[in-house]
């Protein structure tokens, strides 16, 4: 009998975790709760940011609270197209939410092992169709230092240069790929 009494409760408890994928919520050590429902955030029960398009955040083990320096930070994984997921960085603060950077989705973690946390990566692109050069496709880092989300501009510079020779900081302002000799490695 108190087997299946505990299965029951363990049942009715777990309950609650199926069919709610959507659904997930964070609380800050400054006693924010942040709750999650589809695309929108709600702090303290208010809500303080809609996703764009009816797009939903995804329930992924990448969504985090991350605080530092005073300030909370929600990283939220979410569908860009069909095959390919971002993960937006949010500054919450005093029931306010800002979408602060958009990022390829990865984990968050020291990379350059610089004591501070990082996040980001470089989209797959289809080969340029020539043998003898590539898409220079930027690989893009966000790096969480003194209370800020910044680009961690060092470690940018490194891991480009590793995959591709060289280091074209421009295009990771722009936005855009450019196509260059192949690199010899």
């Amino acid at each position: 009998m108190k087997l299946k009494l505990r299965h029951c409760l363990l049942a009715f408890i777990a309950l609650p975790a199926f069919g709610q994928k959507s659904n997930f919520h964070f609380v800050s050590t400054k006693a924010q709760q942040i709750n999650i429902n589809k695309g929108t955030i709600f702090v303290n029960g208010n809500r303080a940011f809609l996703l764009a398009n009816g797009a939903e955040f995804l329930d992924s083990r990448r969504n985090k609270l991350i605080e530092n320096g005073g300030n909370v930070f929600l990283f939220l994984e979410v569908n860009r197209s069909a095959d390919v997921k971002d993960l937006i960085i949010f500054s919450v603060n005093n029931s306010k939410v800002d979408s602060i950077a958009n990022v390829v989705s990865s984990d968050i973690r020291d990379y350059d092992h610089d004591q501070n946390l990082e996040v980001g990566g470089a989209y797959t692109v289809a080969p340029y169709p020539s043998a003898d050069s590539v898409y220079y496709v930027p690989y893009i880092y966000y790096e969480i230092v003194k209370g800020r989300v910044v680009l961690d501009e060092e470690y940018n510079e490194k891991i480009n240069k590793k995959k591709y020779g060289v280091w074209l900081k421009e295009l990771i302002e722009d936005g855009k790929y450019k196509v260059i000799p192949k690199p010899k490695h």
